[in-house]
């Protein structure tokens, strides 16, 4: 069958070529790309319930989506020179976090829009909770673009499973979000999908004056994991905090892209990694902080932890820092590493064996993020998810993969 690799989670400028962190590639099927243009959509979505005021209009072509003044009147300003570096790629009118190709793929499916308008000064208590479920074999692609009027205040969640534990199947979503002036947001995605999945997700956002976006994800499925997450902070005092947990489990792979832009002055952007990547696991990262011109004592931090259990780990990390003003705050760190044989050994003193305290540190990397969401269901899933990588576990870990 024709496969087509789309080139994904693009450096903002070229790094050394032998790093192999410029791009990733996505090997998509034409069978696939066929199969998400003839289904109905939204095809795993179940049914949701929409609180009163919050409008939501499925159905809407890209095309139409495209118009909308909200959508049509953000431009990403075109890069000239960053940090002594020209940009390399073709810039997309709203920018997106896997970049201009995926954007390409999704056009190509012709998949419908699903629009969520949150008015403005309304301010919504309960989140509202999209939960798709996804058989054996399923292909699709899910896309939502959000518009946060000025003042508005919304919790989002898109939530992933699968009623297939060894499932496997390609699924894929993209959001757009527009954030007015005071709007608020918190916008969480879940992915829980068998691990045979391949799931890409794209994200994309432009925020405005005094715009507050918190944006946590958690990804606990898949076989290849791409995440792009794009963020321009075009408003002066916008506030912007990102946190993704991850676990990867034996080989198999998470690639992802996060950037952020700074525009605004005043602007802040904070963003954090916990992961867990277990024996044979892969994973390429790429981690902006992009300052551009005007964005005066704006502050940007970025941390990644990672917790390796196991031989034959590849992680591979990029962090950025581009600057074009210099009035700004800008910082990088990055921990990651085995359980020491001190901490072991501590642990141990109290009773706890090896295999307890693999199990404890797993679970406390990814509770940094899990405990940001305000879901019930979601928090037990990723419990059982975590039960799961321990089950045929029989208490030896001289004898296991991911012991040494």
């Amino acid at each position: 069958m024709d496969v087509k690799n789309i080139k994904v989670n693009n450096l903002p400028v070229l790094s050394w070529h032998r790093d192999a962190l410029n791009d990733a590639d996505l090997p998509v099927s034409q069978g696939t790309v066929d199969a998400i243009k003839n289904a109905s959509h939204p095809a795993y979505l179940v049914k949701p319930e929409y609180p009163e005021g919050l409008k939501v209009t499925e159905g809407v072509s890209q095309d139409d989506a495209a118009k909308l003044p909200w959508i049509k009147d953000i431009k990403a300003e075109k890069e000239n020179y960053v940090a002594g570096k020209y940009p390399i790629y073709t810039k997309q009118d709203f920018l997106t976090g896997m970049g201009r190709e995926a954007d390409e793929l999704i056009k190509e499916t012709a998949v419908p829009v699903r629009l969520i308008e949150a008015p403005a000064g309304k301010k919504f208590e309960k989140p509202v909770y999209l939960h798709y479920t996804y058989p054996n074999g399923s292909e699709d692609v899910d896309i939502t673009f959000i518009h946060m009027e000025k003042g508005s205040d919304l919790t989002l969640i898109q939530y992933l499973d699968s009623d297939s534990i060894n499932g496997s199947g390609f699924a894929g979503t993209q959001t757009k979000v527009v954030l007015e002036d005071d709007a608020v947001l918190h916008l969480i995605k879940v992915q829980c999908l068998p691990l045979d999945f391949v799931y890409f997700n794209d994200m994309g956002s432009f925020m405005k004056e005094r715009a507050h976006f918190q944006y946590t994800e958690l990804v606990l499925g898949g076989k290849n994991n791409y995440l792009g997450c794009a963020v321009d902070q075009t408003g002066r005092e916008s506030d912007f905090k990102a946190d993704l947990g991850f676990i990867v489990s034996n080989g198999n792979l998470l690639d992802l892209n996060y950037n952020d832009i700074f525009r605004g002055s005043k602007s802040k952007g904070v963003m954090r990694f916990n992961g867990v990547m277990i024996e044979g696991s892969k994973k390429a990262s790429r981690e902006t902080l992009d300052f551009r011109k005007g964005c005066i004592d704006a502050d940007g931090d970025e941390e990644e932890n990672i917790l390796m259990l196991g031989p034959n780990i590849e992680n591979r990390t990029i962090p950025l820092i581009l600057g074009e003003e210099e009035k700004v705050n800008g910082r990088h760190a990055a921990t990651a590493g085995k359980l020491s044989e001190d901490m072991l050994f501590y642990m141990e003193t109290r009773g706890i064996d090896e295999r307890q305290a693999r199990e404890m540190m797993i679970r406390s990397n990814i509770s940094k993020v899990t405990r940001l969401i305000p879901n019930e269901e979601i928090a037990m899933a990723a419990d059982a998810r975590i039960d799961r990588i321990f089950a045929a576990c029989d208490g030896d870990c001289r004898n296991c993969p991911t012991a040494h």
